[in-house]
């Protein structure tokens, strides 16, 4: 059985293909040691017959895996990694620039989810 790792937020990751806001439902020790801009307001749309749903993101793709910080380091000496969900429709050119927002602890680079590094600049 997996233990509670904690509250999630919602952060804006990007625009979708036409034009509206792409959101992500991450960890909130994550977006905040990034510093990503946490959506005080939950977004909302209608789903099927006028229905409001809430809209959470995330749903379909998979994560990308990104180094906490360039010194954190495991006990045995690796890169210490976050998980980042990242919804669908978002392409490598629109995560890099996602990750280029981080207020804090920017990024060097991230790994998709075949494995391959990409650099974030």
């Amino acid at each position: 059985m997996a233990g509670k790792i904690g509250p999630r937020v919602i952060v804006q990751v990007g625009k979708g293909k036409n034009g509206k806001a792409v959101y992500s439902y991450m960890l909130k020790k994550i977006a905040d040691n990034f510093g990503f801009t946490i959506e005080k307001k939950i977004p909302q749309r209608k789903g099927k017959n006028g229905r409001i749903i809430v809209q959470r993101g995330s749903v379909g793709r998979g994560s990308i895996t990104v180094p906490l910080s360039a010194r954190a380091k495991t006990p045995k000496g690796n890169t210490r990694t976050a998980s980042i969900p990242i919804p669908e429709g978002m392409t490598i050119p629109k995560i890099q620039a996602f990750l280029q927002k981080a207020k804090k602890n920017k990024p060097e680079y991230f790994v998709s989810m075949d494995g391959r590094s990409w650099p974030v600049n």
